[in-house]
């Protein structure tokens, strides 16, 4: 289901994925799948990530590690 819900979040961590795997493209919009977390759509493809990973990026930026990035960056796919 598209929603606007944690856009802040949803587009800080894909940017910062981006910087991890330049492949990924740009932040179109984004939807909660079917486990409840977000499922991305971007200008090439779409990435993956947790509802955890939106949050603690909303309340603290620096509190995400880079590992917890690279799982959401390896999670691209083109379409």
């Amino acid at each position: 289901m598209k929603t606007n819900e944690h856009t802040n979040g949803v587009t800080g961590v894909t940017f910062l994925a981006h910087t991890i795997n330049p492949e990924i493209g740009y932040y179109q919009q984004h939807y909660i799948n079917e486990s409840f977390n977000f499922t991305v759509i971007l200008s090439n493809g779409e990435i993956d990530m947790t509802l955890e990973i939106v949050q603690d990026y909303e309340a603290r930026p620096s509190s995400v590690t880079f590992d917890r990035y690279l799982i959401v960056a390896n999670t691209f796919r083109t379409m």
